[in-house]
């Protein structure tokens, strides 16, 4: 294909600064495999993790130089990137085609000035671009094309007034909110299961023996140091003791999970401007993200019983196309990680106006369907517990029984938990126990209906009715309603697709 140039635009190149940044990426990326092969290899059958390392290295080096020949321009009506040594690829993303333009900055690009950008489109996967650094000036530059394009006069800037975030603002995290996300997340659980992983590295024999004898003798010491406090009383005594080291430990994880909060969504802004999204938040790192209201797929509310102890909620939302995980660059799910419950229908209705939220009838499922749930609970518990039989019959015994009553009461709650309300421009799904979800999704972004019926919804004259979006992510909660009449959910098909039918399909 032949290379059409704008010989009018003017060529531009990552700063000068790029190849600093792109060293500490790397470095970032080899500092685990690096102690790894230092520290973890102990016999010859392991080195390739010396020769892994190396090329790793050796990539390094190269993304290193690539910078040199990176190019993009801004032409009339579209960006083009050029980029690569041997193999080079040339991008060009239409300025109306960019849905998102996010930003990153960790505390080098402040002290340098510069920014990392990525560009999405609705193509989903991986950004169309990403431009490593350039200055300020050059974001300014490109933000205020991509304003042009959106009919918007009105130069956005990089860092937004006091007064504008005020203006546009329909959510700020305080930092009392901030600590009861991160009571609810419980995200230190993350950071104490990374910590084990790293040291279970170099527990093997195959390591040197001063790792593992440092490793050893750090354990002995917290070892003597726990039993030196236990105190030598009664039963009672040791179990009060117990039960403060638990909340010790506890203690320990909830800081971990506030920390790993504050550093995520510390002064945490959501702005609504011109029909779009537009997220702020981070200490170390600052992120910006953006994401246009008409791209969004489904709203889920989460509501576990964590969120019930604080009186909260979180609100996450899926989109079509654009990035999908943390790993492919800047996502924007949770557009609301922790808000008040009394709020939540203020905040819905800041994101999709033309939702009637206030007039939410749910729809139970079918009652009698709880002797299904209660069932396929006391097998499934059955055959979990059935390892206990070769411990103890007598524990197997015990054990059981509190389960089936487990199972009796899990199931009411299941079914008193689960409805769905479908009108001619919505559709939501509610359910759960200990995690409830309710998800909702805007008709015209229905792409596929379908009833499905297995061996035991046909016994008992009942359907599985499945909504589908364009930004269905797996393993997320969906438009699934089980538990209904066969009768009902022709009904609802034949709802849907009609109004499905009669409505544009919007992305």
């Amino acid at each position: 294909m032949e290379e059409v140039i704008d010989n009018s635009a003017l060529e531009r190149k990552l700063h000068n600064i790029s190849p600093l940044f792109i060293l500490w990426e790397n470095i970032k990326k080899l500092i685990f495999p690096a102690l790894i092969a230092v520290f973890g290899v102990g016999s010859r059958s392991s080195s390739w993790e010396i020769y892994a390392l190396g090329g790793a290295a050796l990539i390094s080096v190269i993304s290193i130089i690539q910078f040199k020949f990176y190019r993009y321009w801004l032409e009339d009506d579209q960006i083009r990137v050029k980029e690569g040594i041997i193999f080079r690829n040339l991008r060009q993303v239409k300025y109306n085609k960019i849905q998102n333009l996010n930003l990153i900055q960790g505390p080098l690009h402040r002290i340098f000035g510069v920014v990392k950008v990525q560009l999405e489109s609705a193509s989903g996967g991986a950004p169309e671009a990403i431009i490593n650094v350039v200055s300020l000036d050059a974001v300014k530059e490109l933000q205020q094309i991509l304003q042009k394009q959106d009919g918007v006069d009105e130069a956005n800037e990089v860092e937004p007034t006091e007064a504008k975030k005020e203006q546009d603002s329909i959510l700020k995290l305080s930092f009392g909110e901030i600590v009861r996300y991160g009571l609810i997340s419980n995200k230190g659980l993350i950071a104490v299961a990374v910590f084990f992983g790293f040291i279970s590295q170099f527990i093997g024999d195959d390591n040197p023996k001063n790792i593992r004898s440092a490793i050893k003798t750090g354990v002995n010491y917290v070892s003597d140091g726990v039993q030196s406090m236990v105190p030598e009383t009664s039963m009672l005594g040791t179990i009060v003791f117990a039960f403060i080291m638990l909340i010790i430990a506890l203690s320990v994880l909830w800081i971990l999970s506030i920390g790993m909060a504050w550093l995520k969504f510390h002064n945490f802004n959501l702005t609504k401007k011109n029909s779009k999204l537009a997220a702020s938040l981070g200490l170390l790192t600052k992120l910006q993200a953006t994401i246009p209201t008409q791209r969004i797929q489904t709203i889920t509310v989460h509501n576990s019983w964590l969120h019930q102890i604080f009186d909260r909620v979180g609100v996450t939302v899926e989109t079509a196309g654009g990035v999908n995980t943390e790993q492919q660059g800047v996502t924007m799910k949770q557009v609301a990680p922790v808000l008040p419950k009394a709020q939540r229908l203020e905040f819905l209705e800041q994101i999709q106006s033309d939702q009637e939220w206030q007039n939410l009838h749910w729809q139970p499922v079918e009652a009698r369907a709880w002797k299904r749930v209660f069932k396929a609970s006391v097998f499934t518990w059955g055959l979990l517990l059935l390892p206990l039989i070769v411990h103890s019959v007598w524990t197997y015994a015990i054990a059981f029984p509190v389960m089936i009553i487990w199972s009796f009461f899990y199931a009411k709650a299941y079914i008193k938990n689960t409805g769905y309300f479908i009108t001619d421009r919505m559709a939501a799904f509610k359910s759960g126990v200990v995690f409830r979800k309710e998800t909702y999704v805007r008709i015209p972004k229905v792409q596929t209906l379908r009833i499905k019926e297995n061996f035991f919804d046909r016994r008992h004259k009942m359907a599985k009715l499945e909504l589908d979006t364009a930004g269905a992510t797996p393993g997320a909660h969906h438009i699934e309603i089980p538990y209904i009449s066969y009768e009902t959910a022709e009904k609802l098909y034949a709802q849907v697709t009609a109004n499905i039918k009669d409505i544009e399909f919007e992305w």
